[in-house]
This record gives structure tokens, sequence and C-alpha cells, in this order.
């Protein structure tokens, strides 16, 4: 596996950035993070059929933690299978551990309540940042990573997944908007980190030279 290029790195300053605004906006409670939030939420939570809302509700649930971990674990159980232990190592700390310890220390420090909205799904603990959001792009972005990169001799193929996957990120933070649970600017804040911390972690493993 190549070293990251300077484009990534460069998409990974511009993520942490966004954060930082972010962290200060939610913690000094600026104005302008709070006409974003209505200007996304009233585009996102717009009326649509039930049955359309069932399948986002279905959506959103697919991130909760139990799912979300044995998807982890079925999957580090293949890496282990293929003899990829360090990509199994890479997927397992980055789900198991930034997304699970990592975000609840950082909502517990900041302390954001929830929208105080009808909420279509259950939620408990602070909202910032979204839980669903940082393991949706650590999740799925370290998949991303790993058969992108086996699929390098297949163009089409390999477009085709980050397109999908990309777009599955990105459709798991607008659902927990509309069911109600959170703001757009923790969803944001979920992307964001998620995407630093894909990239720290991917460097670590990678720094001399091994394959994932």
């Amino acid at each position: 596996m190549p070293p990251i290029s300077k484009l990534r790195w460069r998409f990974t300053m511009a993520a942490g950035i966004v954060f930082l605004l972010d962290l200060i906006g939610v913690v000094y409670q600026q104005s302008w993070l709070a006409a974003f939030d209505r200007t996304i939420i009233s585009w996102v939570r717009q009326p649509l059929p039930h049955g359309l809302t069932q399948t986002i509700i279905t959506i959103t649930k697919s991130g909760n933690p139990q799912p979300v971990t044995w998807i982890t674990l079925l999957i580090i159980a293949g890496l282990v299978i293929a003899r990829r232990y360090r990509g199994a190592l890479f997927l397992g700390w980055n789900v198991l551990f930034w997304a699970g310890i990592g975000n609840s220390i950082i909502k517990h420090v900041v302390r954001r309540d929830r929208p105080t909205v009808d909420r279509l799904v259950a939620a408990s603990s602070y909202s910032f940042p979204s839980g669903h959001s940082i393991t949706a792009m650590l999740l799925w972005g370290t998949v991303i990573v790993l058969i992108g990169w086996s699929l390098r001799r297949h163009t089409g193929w390999r477009w085709l997944l980050i397109g999908v996957l990309s777009l599955w990120i990105v459709i798991i933070g607008l659902s927990r908007v509309y069911v109600g649970v959170h703001y757009p600017s923790d969803v944001v804040a979920g992307w964001s980190a998620g995407f630093v911390l894909l990239t720290v972690t991917q460097w670590y493993l990678t720094r001399y030279g091994d394959d994932l």
C-alpha cells in the first residue's frame, strides 16, 4: 500500500479544521452554527410517505452499536482468515476504540443536549458528535481503504465501491437528523473527526511501508 497522498492529508487537515470550528461553535453557542443547523433541519425533516420514513428508521438503526459490532467482528474474522492481521487491527481499532471509546469521551466533555423535537427513535447520552456518523465514517471508510486497494487494478469496481459506501456514510448521517436525535453540526463533526482518525490510524499502521 503506497503512502497516504498529499491530497489525502490536505482533506484530513480540512476535516480537522471543520471539526474544531464546529466544536467552538457548539461550546460557545455561536449564532452562525445555530443558523446552519436550522437551515439543514428544515431541508432534511420534510414530511415523507410512511414507507419511506420506516426505511430511514431502519437505515439509522443499522448504525446502532449492536449491528455495527457484529458487522465489524465478521469483517475482522474474514481478514484474519485471509491473514490480513494488520487490516484486522486497522478495522478493530477504528471502530471499537475510536468510534466507541473516543466518541464517548468527546460527548461527555462537550455535553451538548440533543434536539428538543419529536424523535422517531430513542436516543440516550449527549448529542455532539454524532456517534452513528463517526462510526459510519470509520467502519465504511476503513472498508474503502482495505478493499479499494485490493481492487486497484479493477478501476470500475473500485470507484463503484467507493461511491456506494461514501453515499451510505452520508445517508447514515442525514438519517440521524431526520429522526430528530442529532443536529446537523453533530453529524458534520462525526464525519470530520472520523475522517481525521481514519487517516491517522492508517498512517500509523503503514508508516514503515507495511501493507494492510
